[in-house]
């Protein structure tokens, strides 16, 4: 009986992610504008933040890449990861990966929508200073939450409606999104010409001397930036079975994502940096935060050398919480291209790329909650997760039961009390994306004749793209360490911990009677 109900419910799925939309959604997972670049350059100093965009993608993108097209062209089937973990290691790891991700999923994709209320406290100041509604003072923290959830489920809605239209709605946000950074970059790069000089820029924080110690420091954590910057390439994998001819389509967005993700990351940046963002210090206003909350950002600043009263004559309140993030460096080359102070172009632009970072945290959203929601629906079909998660509706083909029941647990992760548990996403990702590496191994040795897209140069190859990743991902995971201490790995371990012990009962009361998903017919008839 529960064989047939699941057949009957998976075979609604609808196969409609065709280049165009699965681009927008790979997009917004990977990427999804410039806004995250700015702690590169003022944590790690601007030289070594531009050596990171290219040593990234050629380290660390284009391995992925090559490991997920391998496996996604064995398994192109709705779960993606899952199965490839399941298949290589078994049904515990298999299962294991997928809780990990969709823990993840859950404190990650949640941020978006609080960020993208953060934004738009620039046109709505209620949103940072509360407001009185009905003779009542509402709070800053519960509008702002009013917002956020009422975007998910917004959202939420739209991803029923069909994994194409949530795809084209990305590829839309995209183009409008993208216009004020172009409009940042043309701006910054007329500033530059103008000026006539070349902006001297050092390559570490501070102008700090170049050794073996302060470049370790520096770059142990510009590179879990970068690699958060550049990484989930796998997650749209989950949707395989509704993606159009997916062993074509899915390497082919990857590129094409690849290209506009490093120029999306580089360009803004050279702008900002030499169009007047970056010179005399200012570099270091980029991405930084206050060490404990309220003592604002001026103990950075004298911490790398920048008086109060330089960062006074930057038109900087050194007791804010935060310094610049890419509206400000609109703001800062507008004005260095005019000549003026707070200009008329300066806060056009300031309101542009506002609005632009708006559009990119929505994005960011639709784009990493696809992976999010197909997991557990993916799992529920293979008998690992409660058989109502298996329903797809009728008309759109989506499974809609398991997007609206991550759409309350993204609700609930929205409250500012998710933001201490951020610390486990690095972690668990990790984990399992190294444990995908690993499959990719497995599997070359136990399935040699499966069919496939192998990694080009055999097994030196195989061993080039995983060294790199290996070796980055242990610094990350090593920085992590460094940052937050054992807190941030404790509460890994926890939600490990928590899925391990949900396994046996699911083994014992829900798999019964629930036939295995064969992974690999999923694209027959799509090649």
């Amino acid at each position: 009986m529960k064989e047939n109900i699941i057949s009957a419910e998976t075979k609604k799925l609808k196969r409609e992610l065709t280049l165009l939309p699965l681009f927008g959604l790979i997009y917004f997972t990977v990427c999804g504008g410039a806004f995250g670049a700015e702690p590169m350059v003022g944590w790690s100093g601007p030289g070594l933040a531009l050596l990171l965009f290219v040593l990234t993608p050629l380290f660390f993108s284009i391995p992925n890449m090559l490991m997920v097209r391998e496996m996604q062209s064995m398994m192109p089937v709705e779960g993606g990861y899952y199965h490839w973990l399941k298949v290589a290691f078994g049904p515990f790891v298999g299962y294991m990966g997928g809780w990990m991700n969709w823990v993840v999923s859950w404190v990650d994709v949640s941020i978006y929508p609080v960020l993208a209320a953060y934004y738009l406290g620039y046109f709505i100041p209620a949103l940072r200073e509360g407001a009185m509604i009905g003779g009542v003072f509402v709070d800053s923290t519960w509008l702002s939450f009013l917002v956020a959830v009422t975007l998910i489920w917004l959202v939420s809605a739209l991803n029923v409606r069909g994994a194409r239209f949530s795809g084209l709605l990305t590829n839309w946000l995209g183009v409008i999104m993208l216009l004020p950074l172009i409009a940042l970059t043309v701006i910054g790069f007329m500033a530059w010409m103008k000026g006539g000089t070349t902006v001297q820029l050092p390559f570490l924080p501070g102008g700090a001397e170049v050794n073996f110690s302060n470049t370790i420091g520096a770059l142990s954590t510009g590179i879990f930036v970068a690699m958060w910057n550049f990484m989930g390439w796998e997650l749209p994998a989950a949707a395989g079975d509704e993606i159009v001819n997916p062993k074509k389509t899915y390497p082919l967005a990857m590129v094409l994502v690849l290209v506009a993700a490093i120029a999306t990351y580089a360009l803004p940046t050279l702008a900002g940096l030499y169009g007047g963002a970056g010179e005399d210090g200012r570099y270091q206003m980029w991405g930084i935060e206050e060490y404990e909350s309220g003592e604002g950002i001026g103990p950075v600043l004298d911490e790398y050398g920048v008086p109060h009263e330089q960062a006074q004559s930057w038109g900087v309140d050194t007791s804010s919480s935060v310094g610049w993030e890419f509206p400000d460096i609109a703001h800062a080359v507008a004005d260095k291209l005019t000549g003026q102070t707070n200009g008329t172009l300066a806060l056009v632009m300031g309101g542009l790329v506002t609005f632009s970072a708006v559009l990119s945290m929505i994005g960011l959203f639709i784009g990493n909650g696809l992976g999010g929601t197909r997991v557990p629906f993916a799992m529920a079909a293979d008998g690992m997760m409660p058989k109502f998660m298996v329903k797809v509706h009728p008309k759109y083909g989506t499974p809609w039961v398991a997007i609206l029941f991550c759409g309350l647990i993204y609700s609930i992760f929205s409250l500012s009390a998710f933001a201490a548990l951020v610390v486990i996403d690095v972690f668990l990702n990790m984990l399992v994306l190294m444990a995908e590496f690993f499959a990719m191994w497995k599997l070359r040795f136990t399935m040699p004749h499966l069919e496939r897209k192998q990694v080009p140069g055999g097994y030196f190859g195989l061993t080039l793209v995983t060294i790199a990743p290996a070796m980055i991902i242990s610094l990350a995971i090593y920085s992590q360490y460094v940052e937050e201490g054992m807190a941030s790995i404790s509460w890994a371990l926890g939600a490990m911990a928590v899925g391990a012990v949900l396994y046996f009962p699911i083994r014992m009361w829900i798999k019964p009677g629930v036939p295995d998903v064969d992974p690999f017919v999923a694209g027959d008839g799509d090649d």
